[in-house]
């Protein structure tokens, strides 16, 4: 049998997006042969595939800069000949559908919002908008994911066409990730792990304003990433001897730091799934969310983490009462739930069953 070409399109592909499409594409199956293009600019550059399955376009978010995105992207689709275009992201779903409203459709397209845009905490006018942009585009989607039932339930609240989704939770591998560095961090200190953006989606500013307000010394909190939109002075602001910023860290080592810590917390203000989450999970770490999107799925309060709601002072009510022997069962129970619902290979074998189906149904 001929193989599958899968072509997954992204934008900015970094974080939990970069991890999602590392996991799809490490995975060996003779009958699917996967390409990646993105953003040269603030993408991951290290993939498991070859140079020559691997490109690059140039662009910084803006609408200038949108044509000659789209330009490239056909160019390189028009190269590979995909039989599946996997779109990845709000921005990479926009990039390849709008041109097939106007353009005859060659391949099969699957989009992944990884969040849609019209739960984002902005005006109900720009929610509408992003709202009516995703169903017209749905008229050129042969299938939609979803990675949450919460963001399942909401498309079909603001109107997509449920009969053009699924539900595939994200999953990563269980294997340890082996790594150089070793973390050696105070073991009498509660040590509090942030990885994320820096922009409003993940809370990073929530965060730091309720940690500051915590009254204990034996708190550490390192903070992991940067800003992908603008920059921002919060390394300035926060930077105090209890306050670390690190920058992004790779992949390779950056399970060394969820190995390390006692606790990871996630203040997201939306959020499609938590990749977070799951990786902290992974490596019997629990978690402290924000009870907003998928975050609810994952954390179960008082069993394998903490929920909070983002009003000011309920997170850092839990900060105050953090204990190492508490946080140590609920890790151990975050660690089942990572056995039991998010490994990679249920996300990969279902995502590879719908590429079958998508590619062999009626054109």
């Amino acid at each position: 049998m001929q193989k599958i070409k899968i072509l997954h399109v992204g934008e900015y592909v970094q974080g939990g997006v970069a991890t999602y499409i590392k996991t799809l594409v490490a995975h060996e199956n003779s009958n699917i042969e996967n390409y990646i293009l993105c953003s040269d600019y603030k993408s991951e550059h290290n993939w498991s595939l070859s140079e020559c399955q691997v490109k690059y376009y140039e662009y910084k978010r803006s609408v200038a800069n949108i044509p000659k995105a789209i330009y490239f992207i056909y160019k390189v689709i028009n190269c590979v000949a995909p039989d599946i275009v996997y779109c990845h992201s709000t921005w990479a779903g926009f990039f390849v559908r709008v041109p097939l409203l106007f353009t005859r459709k060659r391949f099969r397209v699957v989009y992944n919002a990884h969040g849609w845009s019209f739960l984002q905490t902005v005006s109900k006018w720009k929610c509408c908008i992003y709202a009516w942009v995703e169903k017209t585009l749905s008229v050129k989607t042969d299938h939609i994911i979803n990675v949450s039932k919460n963001e399942y339930e909401e498309a079909i609240r603001w109107g997509i066409d449920e009969s053009l989704m699924s539900i595939i939770y994200s999953g990563i591998s269980e294997e340890k990730e082996k790594n150089s560095i070793q973390i050696n961090w105070p073991d009498d200190k509660i040590n509090i792990l942030f990885v994320g953006r820096f922009d409003q989606q993940k809370g990073i500013d929530i965060l730091l304003e309720e940690f500051n307000k915590c009254s204990r010394a034996d708190l550490q909190l390192t903070v992991i990433g940067e800003g992908v939109l603008k920059e921002n002075n919060y390394k300035v602001k926060y930077g105090y001897d209890n306050v670390k910023f690190l920058g992004w860290v790779s992949h390779e080592e950056i399970s060394a730091y969820y190995k390390a810590a006692d606790v990871v917390v996630m203040p997201s203000r939306w959020e499609a799934f938590g990749l977070v989450a799951i990786e902290a999970m992974k490596y019997g770490t629990p978690v402290i969310a924000s009870n907003c999107g998928a975050l609810k799925e994952i954390i179960q309060h008082n069993k394998n983490g903490y929920l909070f709601s983002l009003k000011k002072g309920e997170l850092t009510s839990i900060l105050q009462k953090l204990s190492k022997k508490e946080l140590i069962q609920l890790g151990k129970n975050a660690k089942l739930t990572f056995l039991q619902r998010y490994r990679a290979e249920q996300m990969i074998n279902k995502t590879e069953e719908l590429y079958m189906e998508i590619n062999f149904s009626k054109k």
